[in-house]
């Protein structure tokens, strides 16, 4: 496992904060939180479009759209949840709803955008971001994730667990990924043989952490990592690039100004397999984690791209 983590890039992507060990900022860091508090950008999405994303990512949990009481709801395992301005409510909770941070959906798109370094007052978002994250944590209520991946509690989650075998390491995901996964690790193999960049980087692989039930680093909001539903894939040696924005910031304040060229990133081929079956990478966000993949279909789909069954 890789321990305490949190991410981000140019204005052009916003994404979350990716985690494995202690509690780094993945998801999403969670992007949401980061795009408002580092980027400065409002949530893209309308109410309605979020709610049917979620429902076409999640068909087996959510059975309903409707527009109810005012909002836009999805019936997910028997219980309503509502948008609630991005936070994802079960009813109960809507008269708190200003108590709650946003859940983390963000923007996201195919390829990497031309590096352009970070300036102005986008730099100076980035370069506060941990300190603000600090200040003042965000909390997002958990109960709809809870309750897509039915893991309310620690051992809930363990009850989930599968072990698989996954590009030669061994590590437990949740039972609902196991065959996409599989098809992901094929696929990755697959094209090893025929491009040396893949074979080089699945051979410098020197960990995969998964599982961990936890919070994001600086926050009081469950990981995806604690649904075991996203992953940190490590080379044995970083050879002194940086891959997670927080522990480049420990002996660089200018983390954010590092270049594509100065980080670890797996090939593109590769994130563009994962993205394929609904994981969305770490790379891409402006508080940047290379090492993460998370299963984020929604965010996906929000963007037009296509998720393969």
């Amino acid at each position: 496992m890789v321990s305490g983590k949190i991410f981000t890039l140019p204005l052009l992507f916003f994404f979350l904060l990716p985690v494995s060990g202690q509690g780094r900022g993945e998801e999403l860091g969670r992007a949401v939180a980061v795009q408002e508090s580092v980027s400065g950008a409002e949530d893209p999405y309308d109410p309605e479009k979020t709610m049917r994303a979620l429902a076409a990512a999640y068909p087996k949990a959510i059975t309903r759209v409707e527009y109810r009481h005012e909002d836009w709801a999805v019936l997910m395992r028997g219980k309503w949840f509502y948008h609630a301005g991005g936070r994802l409510l079960p009813e109960e909770h809507r008269t708190q709803a200003e108590s709650y941070a946003r859940q983390s959906f963000y923007r996201y798109f195919p390829g990497l955008p031309p590096w352009k370094e970070p300036e102005g007052e986008q730099a100076e978002r980035l370069k506060n971001a941990l300190a603000a994250r600090r200040a003042n944590p965000p909390r997002r209520d958990p109960e709809f994730y809870d309750t897509l991946w039915q893991a309310h509690t620690r051992g809930e989650a363990a009850a989930n667990l599968v072990q698989i075998s996954f590009l030669g390491k061994s590590l437990g995901v949740h039972k609902e990924l196991t065959e996409r996964l599989g098809t992901i690790n094929s696929l990755i193999q697959e094209a090893a043989k025929t491009d040396p960049e893949i074979r080089r980087w699945i051979d410098g692989i020197g960990s995969i952490g998964a599982w961990n039930w936890r919070n994001v680093a600086a926050t009081v909001s469950r990981s995806y990592h604690s649904y075991a539903v996203a992953l940190d894939i490590l080379p044995a040696s970083l050879g002194g690039l940086a891959s997670y924005w927080q522990w480049t910031a420990e002996r660089n304040p200018e983390w954010y100004k590092v270049p594509y060229t100065g980080r670890y990133h797996p090939p593109l081929r590769v994130v563009e397999i994962f993205e394929r079956f609904g994981f969305c990478w770490g790379g891409k966000w402006p508080l940047f984690d290379t090492m993460h993949f998370e299963y984020r279909p929604e965010i996906i789909i929000l963007h037009g791209m296509k998720v393969d069954n």
